[in-house]
């Protein structure tokens, strides 16, 4: 990126900056707008809602008496439990328990949807977290759960020795009775020899059975020592206030993601219009001065309003616009300016009525020429007939100029109109018959003024812009498009023309859409020219041969 380009990247990045604030300033009541309807809205639907109120329960899993110890693996199968469990409280079994103590009128599914665990970290503590619209029943169901658990925790360990129990206390039982019946034998036996088998059977009962009992012991020892106890360390109490809704936050959030929204629609509506928008965009994003900035103005037909209503503000823009021109030319004289624009509509011809009548307000001998020889406008902007005009002097002899240069009641300017319209404008607009033309009109006149086609349509005005002293390009803001405007400024710059400037016409000073960058327009001149005030004069001079007065 060489450094134009930059300086150029740069200068973009500054206007849009100052872009965007004004856009949102302008837009700032749609914005407020938005904020307020959806901060209303949240507001509504947060009363309507049924609140929702949340507490919780801890509970503690302690570590079996077996895995008490400090090591690196008891710390990890201590968490592993733990992680186990926060997933077996919100099991079926654990949840059709607490329905039916609490007689609740829900299936387990919608119970667990209310029901969060979390496992608080480093440690062997369950948070137990419920919501329900019921503080009451919220803090129940939080307490039954960890009970609930508890005992189904307890039943699931005594069954992995309860057959190991059942076995041993029935050989037990077996075995005591085997020691009465064999004692009661041993009693009544008489004879010697039975006697003795009698004791050696019954010591070998005993002994089978002291090893049964210490089995037994041993088993139920180990179920001790292996199992783990759950219980509610802290109880879950009602809550006051509801968790949700909390309509002062939703509210409050409603509101900003409603101006947000609000501010990026008007953000996208604004990227997509790729039209010209503001004087900083015609000086950064394109160098050119603005030589004018016209207002929308209501007009009295199709009269110039420099002369309609000489004393109006906008009449005044269009002398401020006749000074600038002047300073224009200070290096180079100005006695040929072609007037131009990039699309129809943006009113050229406006701009090149009126800016005739304010040089010949300010004492400039003057002719506009009307060199839009396909839809010609400048003679109904006058008031003026069409039967002959510049048409005419391609085909005749110079000599008759002086019959076609019309007045139009002001001193100071002449007017040619079109004529009839030729089948090669474009032909005859680069003869060498128009440069005599304008040599002629040259010797007569102070400023030569000519309305051309837009570039855009036909090719007259870049085919003209050459023999030009000076080219004034008009841009309608919210109408010409920066594409058009960039392909204009390029086919001219093609052929060496020299632009002087950009005028803005028909600018909406008022208006929501560019108003904003044009704060204050409206009344820059109505605090100095009235009605009744006196226009100030300047002393005949060609721009750009002497400096204004």
């Amino acid at each position: 990126m060489n450094q134009f380009e930059q300086d150029e990247e740069a200068a973009i990045t500054s206007l849009s900056v100052k872009e965007y604030f004004y856009l949102l300033w302008s837009w700032a009541w749609l914005i407020g707008l938005a904020g307020a309807l959806a901060g209303a809205a949240a507001l509504v639907v947060s009363l309507l809602s049924t609140p929702i109120y949340q507490t919780s329960a801890r509970l503690l899993v302690s570590d079996p008496p077996a895995m008490r110890s400090i090591d690196y693996s008891a710390m990890v199968s201590s968490q592993s439990m733990t992680g186990t469990y926060a997933e077996m409280l919100v099991d079926r079994p654990v949840l059709e328990g607490v329905i039916e103590r609490l007689s609740l009128p829900t299936t387990p599914e919608d119970l667990g949807e209310k029901i969060t665990v979390e496992i608080v970290r480093n440690t062997q503590l369950l948070v137990v977290t419920v919501e329900d619209p019921s503080p009451t029943l919220a803090a129940g169901i939080a307490n039954t759960l960890g009970q609930v658990f508890a005992e189904r925790i307890r039943e699931l360990q005594t069954q992995r020795y309860s057959a190991t129990q059942s076995g041993l206390a029935k050989q037990v039982g077996d075995m005591e009775q085997q020691i009465y019946f064999t004692s009661q034998a041993l009693v009544e036996e008489h004879d010697p020899a039975q006697k003795l088998q009698l004791e050696a059977r019954l010591t070998e009962y005993r002994r089978l059975y002291s090893n049964l009992v210490t089995n037994y012991e041993q088993v139920r020892l180990a179920e001790a020592q292996t199992s783990t106890n759950v219980v509610v360390s802290q109880p879950a109490a009602p809550p006051r206030e509801p968790v949700r809704p909390k309509t002062v936050q939703n509210t409050l959030l409603a509101a900003l993601a409603g101006m947000l929204l609000a501010a990026g629609a008007v953000f996208a509506i604004d990227a997509l219009d790729d039209t010209l928008k503001n004087p900083d965009e015609i000086r950064q994003r394109f160098g050119l001065p603005v030589l004018g900035i016209i207002a929308s103005h209501a007009m009295e037909g199709e009269r110039p309003i420099s002369l309609s209503q000489p004393r109006s503000p906008v009449a005044e823009a269009f002398r401020s616009m006749r000074t600038n021109i002047t300073f224009a030319g200070v290096d180079r004289p100005l006695r040929r300016i072609l007037i131009t624009s990039a699309t129809p509509q943006d009113g050229k011809t406006t701009v090149s009525t009126n800016l005739a009548v304010a040089l010949a307000q300010g004492e400039w001998k003057a002719v506009l020429i009307d060199a839009d020889l396909r839809r010609p406008q400048v003679h109904r902007k006058f008031g003026l007939p069409n039967r002959a005009g510049l048409s005419e002097l391609f085909i005749h002899e110079l000599g008759i100029l002086p019959e076609l240069i019309q007045a139009d009641g002001v001193p100071g300017l002449a007017v040619i109109t079109s004529g009839s319209l030729p089948p090669n404008p474009s032909e005859l607009l680069t003869s060498r018959k128009l440069t005599g033309i304008l040599d002629r009109l040259n010797q007569d006149y102070d400023l030569i003024l000519i309305d051309t086609p837009p570039v855009l349509s036909v090719t007259d005005a870049v085919a003209l812009a050459p023999g030009m002293d000076g080219v004034i390009l008009v841009a309608k803001p919210g109408q010409t498009r920066r594409r058009d405007f960039q392909l204009t400024l390029e086919q001219l710059r093609a052929v060496n023309a020299r632009i002087l400037g950009v005028v803005l016409n028909d600018v909406e000073t008022q208006s929501r859409k560019y108003g904003y960058y044009y704060g204050g327009y409206g009344s820059k001149y109505s605090h100095y020219y009235d009605q009744d005030s006196v226009l100030p004069k300047r002393k005949k001079t060609a721009p750009g041969v002497k400096a204004a007065s």
